[in-house]
């Protein structure tokens, strides 16, 4: 009987320590800022190139966040573009002007990737800009 009370006491004892332990106020741990930036604090030229990205169906493919992910890609060979890739991984390079030679060109022995050269040399720099800044964030 007395060993049944010791160990009862001893486990109240236990989760009231637990409790006042965990409860009250703790400060909160700061939260590490998001490697990729807002849309809020991307340039307009930017913003502009990724309005562009969405609206001529690039995420279909490469995904919202360049990462060769679209809901597309599951069904493609050769995959997609994953813009995150090294450079030596990219056929023409992840420069503007590699970029603007794939969107113009396209790339030949891909069906799939093909040129965007209708949408014009403006809006074409505005989304190599854009798939630049997605390699890097």
């Amino acid at each position: 009987m007395k060993t049944r009370a010791i160990l009862i006491s001893l486990f109240v004892s236990i989760l009231s320590l637990t409790f006042l332990l965990n409860c009250g106020d703790k400060e909160k741990p700061k939260e590490e800022a998001a490697p990729v930036a807002s849309a809020a604090t991307l340039s307009p030229e930017i913003e502009e190139g990724k309005k562009l990205f969405l609206e001529n169906g690039c995420n279909a493919c490469h995904g919202d966040t360049g990462a060769g992910d679209g809901a597309a890609a599951a069904s493609l060979n050769p995959k997609p573009r994953n813009y995150k890739a090294p450079a030596n991984e990219w056929k023409n390079g992840p420069t503007e002007a590699g970029i603007l030679k794939t969107l113009n060109n396209g790339i030949p022995s891909n069906p799939v990737m093909t040129s965007y050269k209708f949408l014009g040399d403006e809006k074409l720099k505005k989304i190599a800009k854009y798939v630049i800044y997605l390699n890097q964030n």
